[in-house]
């Protein structure tokens, strides 16, 4: 408890009773106390977040793999059961036979269906290839009017079954890019692929390559399809990531397309972008630098600055 007097020379002064005056040694030892306290907490607090984090992360990643096992089980078995079923057809026409348009009919649809079944497994061998670094790139300069012009080739062929009209705008005199030509008509082929499949009947899929700024050669794969959102776009360059993961979807996939052509594109020393709306469409951009001097092979160090 203190006290207040006056003193002879009339100024005030304060006194103690019963009790020791505090001093500089007893406030910064409380302080020194208190900040310890407070950083013991921090980090505690710090250790919570981050457990917490590597929980949900675990957690995501095991649903993924759970979904994913369900959609491949559903993506593989489609397939074996057409094989399965029309081969059983074909086996079985001893007492009636099959017309040969039925047998030609029943063959490509047994074809189609180990197409289907080799590209899912692929697929499969692709991202696991990438995911653990084994994956080989042949890097040389690449003439992409002749690359893109195949893909477009390859899209003709196919858009009639989807029902949607392919427009092609392909800039001549493209410069050369350091690339590897057969994963990047890869990449291409997948896009224009994804694109015919989520592009309504009358829709349209555009496939546009010109020159851009800073000796940057822009590929765009386009469509007036379903489009995604801002959310959608993020699961679907997820690895086994769906946007739509129902078995009864209306579009087949094993959800690994985006993410090995976003993949192959940036191992390449590419950029891969995407624009999309719901309702209004998709834009997938690639982005390649333009070769120093066309026909002139890179030196390593200049591989690696692409890279």
């Amino acid at each position: 408890m203190s006290r207040a007097s006056l003193n002879r020379s009339g100024n005030l002064s304060r006194g103690y009773a019963g009790a020791i005056a505090p001093h500089a040694g007893a406030a910064g030892s409380l302080l020194s106390r208190y900040s310890l306290r407070l950083g013991n907490t921090l980090v505690r607090h710090r250790a919570e977040l981050a457990e917490r984090a590597s929980r949900v992360e675990a957690e995501f990643a095991s649903r993924v793999k759970t979904e994913f096992i369900a959609n491949i089980s559903h993506e593989l078995r489609t397939p074996l059961n057409s094989i399965l079923g029309f081969s059983k057809m074909l086996k079985g026409t001893g007492a009636s036979p099959l017309e040969p348009r039925q047998i030609a009919e029943y063959a490509g649809f047994i074809l189609g269906s180990a197409e289907g079944l080799l590209s899912v497994v692929n697929d499969v061998i692709t991202i696991s290839k990438l995911q653990s670094g084994k994956f080989e790139l042949a890097m040389d300069l690449v003439d992409l009017d002749e690359l893109l012009h195949c893909c477009a080739a390859w899209a003709g062929d196919r858009v009639e079954n989807s029902r949607c009209r392919l427009i092609t705008r392909i800039d001549e005199s493209l410069p050369a890019i350091l690339a590897d030509a057969e994963h990047l008509k890869d990449v291409v082929i997948r896009l224009l692929s994804n694109a015919m499949r989520f592009t309504p009947a009358q829709g349209a899929v555009a496939l546009t390559a010109k020159c851009g700024p800073r000796g940057k050669v822009i590929i765009c794969i386009s469509d007036t399809g379903t489009g995604m959102s801002a959310q959608e776009i993020s699961v679907a360059l997820t690895e086994f990531g769906q946007v739509d993961n129902r078995l009864d979807r209306r579009h087949e996939g094993t959800g690994l397309g985006l993410p090995i052509a976003k993949t192959l594109t940036e191992r390449q020393g590419g950029e891969f972008l995407i624009r999309s709306e719901e309702g209004r469409g998709t834009d997938v951009i690639l982005l390649f630098a333009a070769a120093a001097q066309a026909g002139e092979p890179r030196t390593a160090s200049e591989h690696a600055g692409i890279r």
